[in-house]
């Protein structure tokens, strides 16, 4: 029997599931009850569209900050999807492999592998996130930044495998608070998580200059009155270069730790993004202004990973690399 590949990508944001002609995509949160036994009701967008949840259920989100909070809820997840696109018969002639943050613990790694086995499949491959973007290049010293929902890796990649890489506690989901406490603070208006969202999806920019705006529900917490008000983007953007210039710190740093060639070999290839959190509106021009490398980005970032990790697990050239990624 010829084998399957699958990559799933649990983020903290959006599951991912991708191969064998299969793109599936939700966001990572589950309508739980809890008793004797855990059971999911909902999942995904079926779940955020539950007006009023069901008696003695909350909603959950198994992972956040890259890490799997509830390994429990999470199989539960991936059992449900392994039973719609992976039958059991057709597990001995599959193979998973899911991009994982760069530096979890082994408590951290444990985890993953504890869901995906809950979920009946026990043989899984962990690999870092930024090595899954290789075949987007020549082989060459990269650096690689990937903005996800719970966290952004920053690494270094070539033909060889991982140079450096680390992990920042920022994504998108610290954004989403940040905007909350600015409007907190400086508007006296309250917002919750997914109206903060939605502003920093339809005005969030780092260009200086930009002056869009859009209207969004709140309270005003001097009069205790919902109401809608018009937020501009030169107002959230004490958020939004805040978030953003913590993370081009972090690859200053990492450009800045590599031996002097390797130095040179990434100025000149430059840096590759990808993630949701890349499509914020002036990133690429932000940080070629503030590295002075190039700046490369993908047309589909929030699929990006998966992708790429196919590529990866399926070119014969990138056997022997696979190899030394531990499972």
């Amino acid at each position: 029997m010829q084998t399957r590949k699958f990559v799933i990508d649990p983020g903290s944001g959006y599951m991912t599931l991708y191969g064998d002609a299969l793109l599936y995509r939700q966001p990572n949160v589950a309508v739980v009850r809890r008793g004797r036994t855990t059971e999911v009701l909902a999942y995904g967008d079926e779940a955020l569209n539950m007006r009023v949840l069901p008696d003695h259920s909350v909603l959950v989100r198994p992972v956040q900050g890259g890490i799997v909070k509830q390994p429990d809820v999470l199989g539960l997840v991936l059992k449900k999807l392994f039973e719609k696109f992976i039958p059991q018969n057709l597990f001995k002639a599959v193979e998973l492999y899911v991009p994982v943050p760069s530096g979890l613990s082994i408590v951290e790694r444990e985890n993953m592998e504890k869901a995906v086995a809950q979920a009946g499949y026990r043989d899984v491959t962990l690999i870092e996130s930024v090595l899954c973007f290789l075949p987007g290049f020549d082989g060459g010293d990269t650096l690689v930044a990937v903005f996800g929902a719970g966290v952004t890796d920053v690494g270094v990649v070539n033909s060889e495998g991982i140079v450096t890489a680390s992990t920042v506690d920022i994504g998108g989901d610290a954004l989403d608070e940040k905007i909350k406490n600015v409007l907190l603070q400086n508007r006296n208006f309250k917002v919750d998580t997914v109206a903060a969202e939605r502003v920093k999806r339809a005005i969030g920019s780092l260009y200086t200059v930009d002056t869009s705006a859009v209207s969004v529900i709140g309270q005003d917490i001097l009069d205790l009155r919902n109401k809608s008000v018009e937020i501009s983007a030169t107002q959230i953007a004490p958020a939004i270069h805040y978030c953003y210039s913590r993370i081009l710190d972090i690859i200053e740093t990492t450009l800045a730790s590599l031996p002097r060639q390797k130095q040179e070999d990434v100025r000149i290839n430059g840096l590759y993004i990808a993630g949701g959190g890349s499509k914020m509106n002036g990133l690429g021009d932000y940080l070629q202004r503030g590295l002075r490398i190039p700046v490369k980005s993908d047309p589909d970032p929030e699929t990006a990973m998966v992708r790429n990790l196919s590529v990866l697990i399926s070119d014969e050239k990138y056997a022997s690399l696979l190899r030394t990624v531990g499972k």
